[in-house]
Order: C-alpha cells, then structure tokens, then sequence
C-alpha cells in the first residue's frame, strides 16, 4: 500500500530559559512531542505553525527559526510525513493544552534530553 504524502510543521517553543514538551498518550516515538502539525494547502509554514500552536496550547508564537528537517512513515496510519522543526518564542508560559494532550512541561534545554522523545526532536535539540 502506497502512503499518503503529508507536509507537516512542529514548533519548538522558547519562553525565557525553558522549552515547552506535550504530553501524549500513545504517541508514536516517545511520551512527549512538540505542537505542531499537518499543514493545510494554501498554508506557508509559518501560518500553519501558528494555527497549530494556538490551536494545542493557546499560545501566540514568533517563529525565529529552522531547526532540521525530517520524515517519518506512519503505515499503520497509511501517511508519509515531510517535516520540518523551527525554534519559536512564546510571550508567556500559561498553557491550555488542547484534547489531543494530557499535560505539557516547561524543560531546559539540558533536562529536553532526559525525556522519552522522538529522534527527530532529539536532532532539533542538538541544533539549538
């Protein structure tokens, strides 16, 4: 079976020294993830960033930028991911985690690699 093609942006938020983690029950590829999402058509990365972030946590983002690329196979979904990671700001850490989450934490870059992740983020983590 032939997967399906996706485009897909994830955001790394920086608020002061920290950097936002979501939690998410059977995730594939660890036990946190970043917001972020598959991007709609008419989408540049930079909106659908945007819409995602708002959308799973609330908060308002300025992208900086672009940390590494990366593709995933997902066959038990039938979808093949195309994606990119960039390193965003939030203007506040008050966080409204949206359903498709069960919590979120606020980590340092040196506690980021203590946590159960997917390798895609543990790259954008070196790349900061």
């Amino acid at each position: 079976m032939e997967l399906k093609k996706y485009k897909a942006v994830k955001a790394l938020i920086q608020y002061r020294d920290k950097f936002l983690l979501l939690k998410k029950e059977d995730f594939i590829g660890g036990e946190y993830e970043l917001p972020g999402g598959r991007k709609k058509p008419q989408e540049d990365d930079e909106l659908a960033l945007k819409r995602e972030v708002k959308e799973e946590t609330g908060l308002d983002i300025k992208v900086i930028k672009l940390l590494n690329l990366w593709s995933l196979d997902l066959p038990e979904k039938g979808i093949h991911l195309d994606g990119k990671t960039y390193l965003c700001e939030s203007f506040s850490d008050k966080v409204k985690t949206s359903e498709e989450h069960s919590g979120y934490i606020w980590a340092t870059k040196e506690e980021l690699r203590k946590y159960n992740i997917p390798l895609w983020l543990k790259d954008a983590i070196y790349q900061l």
